[in-house]
C-alpha cells in the first residue's frame, strides 16, 4: 500500500513539474528579444504566462468537445468581433463552427505570451483572449457563422445619389476632433459627449458649421451632402462596402463605409432631440480609414442621421457610437 502510494506521489510530482514546463521563464520568444518572464515584466506582469497557456488549452478542450454553451461562458458582454450571444442562442455547435476551423484551432499549441498590445490568440487570430481585472475572457472569434445582413443596400443614397465615405465623422483615434469641440462648447463630460454625441446638438453645440481649432485648421462632425459627396469614388459591391481613396497632407487614405440596419425617423430624432430639425432618414453605419501599415483598417460603428439643417442644407449628422458591431445590434434590437 506504501509502494503503491508513493508512486502515485511521484506521478503526481512529475506531472506537476511537466505541467509547469509549458511556459519556463527563461524560454525564448520567436521573433523577440525576450524570454517568457522578461516579456511578461515588459508589459507590467497583467498576465502569468502559465494561466496564459492552460487558458488556451481549456478553450481548445471545449471546442474540442463542442460544448458551445461553456465556449461562449467565456465571454464577457458580446464579443468585439464574431456571433452575438442571441445569434448563437438555441443552436448547436456544428451550425456555427465548420470542421476545418475546429481541426485548425485544435492543431495549434496556445502561447505563453501575448502578441503586443493585442493580447493572445489561438490558430492565428481565429480566437482572441486576455487576461482582465479577475478572470481571463475570449473577446474575438473569428471564423464562425455570420448573421444574414438585414440590408440588401450597400450604400446610402440621398435623392439617387450616393452618399461619401468621408460624410461619416468619426472620433479620431487622437480624439483631438472631439476635444476640440467639447472646449470650445463648454462640454464637461466627454466621455458622454464621444457616445452620444446626438444629445449635444442644439443645447451646448449651437454652431453645426465647421469650427476653426486651435492648430490653426477648420474641422467639423456635422458634414452638409453637398460639400462630402464628390463624384468619381469606387463602390466595392463583393464586400458591400464603399471606399475612395485621398491624397492626405502626408499620406494617401482610404475611407469606406457600409450601411448595416435602417433605424426608423422616430428613433433617429429621439438621439437627437435638441437639434431643431427632422430626421429625414437614419442607418447605423460602419466606418473607418485606412493609411497602410500593420495596423490595418481603424473602423468604428455609429447612427447617423439626415436632418436638413438652416444654412447647411441635407447634412449628415453622428448621433451615437458603439464600441463593437454587437453592442450596436443589440442596442438596436431592444
Amino acid at each position: 500500500m506504501k509502494k503503491l502510494l508513493g508512486i502515485l506521489v511521484l506521478g503526481l510530482l512529475l506531472s506537476s513539474n511537466a505541467y509547469a514546463e509549458n511556459c519556463p521563464d527563461d524560454m525564448k520568444i520567436e521573433g523577440l528579444d525576450h524570454t517568457v518572464k522578461s516579456y511578461a515584466e515588459f508589459w507590467g506582469n497583467y498576465y502569468n504566462p502559465q494561466e496564459a497557456y492552460d487558458f488556451g488549452v481549456k478553450i481548445q478542450n471545449i471546442i474540442k468537445a463542442k460544448d458551445l454553451k461553456s465556449l461562449f461562458e467565456l465571454v464577457e458582454g458580446e464579443l468585439q468581433s464574431g456571433p452575438r450571444k442571441s445569434f448563437i442562442k438555441n443552436k448547436n455547435f456544428d451550425e456555427i463552427f465548420s470542421a476545418k476551423w475546429v481541426t485548425s484551432i485544435l492543431s495549434g499549441t496556445p502561447d505563453c505570451s501575448p502578441v503586443g498590445w493585442r493580447g493572445f490568440m489561438l490558430d492565428s487570430g481565429s480566437i482572441w483572449y486576455n487576461k482582465g481585472e479577475k478572470d481571463w475572457k475570449i473577446f474575438t472569434i473569428n471564423g464562425a457563422k455570420k448573421e444574414e445582413a438585414k440590408l440588401s443596400t450597400v450604400g446610402w443614397s440621398y435623392k439617387e445619389k450616393l452618399i461619401h465615405p468621408t460624410c461619416f465623422a468619426r472620433v479620431w483615434m487622437s480624439g483631438d476632433n472631439f476635444e476640440e469641440y467639447a472646449d470650445q462648447f463648454k462640454i464637461s463630460n466627454y466621455e458622454e459627449f464621444t457616445n452620444t454625441p446626438g444629445e449635444f446638438f442644439g443645447k451646448e453645440i449651437t454652431n453645426y458649421k465647421p469650427i476653426k481649432a486651435r492648430w490653426g485648421k477648420y474641422i467639423n462632425i456635422i458634414n452638409a451632402v453637398s460639400d462630402c459627396t464628390p463624384k468619381g469614388f469606387k463602390l466595392d459591391t463583393d464586400k458591400k462596402f464603399i471606399t475612395i481613396e485621398i491624397q492626405g497632407e502626408f499620406e494617401k487614405v482610404e475611407y469606406g463605409y457600409s450601411v448595416l440596419q435602417k433605424l426608423e425617423a422616430k428613433k433617429c430624432s429621439q438621439l437627437a432631440s435638441n437639434i431643431g430639425h427632422k430626421c429625414i432618414s437614419s442607418y447605423l453605419v460602419k466606418a473607418g480609414g485606412y493609411s497602410g501599415g500593420s495596423k490595418g483598417w481603424d473602423m468604428s460603428y455609429g447612427i447617423y442621421g439626415l436632418f436638413d439643417l438652416e444654412n447647411m442644407g441635407p447634412s449628415i449628422v453622428p448621433l451615437m457610437f458603439f464600441d463593437s458591431k454587437n453592442e450596436a445590434l443589440n442596442y438596436l434590437s431592444k
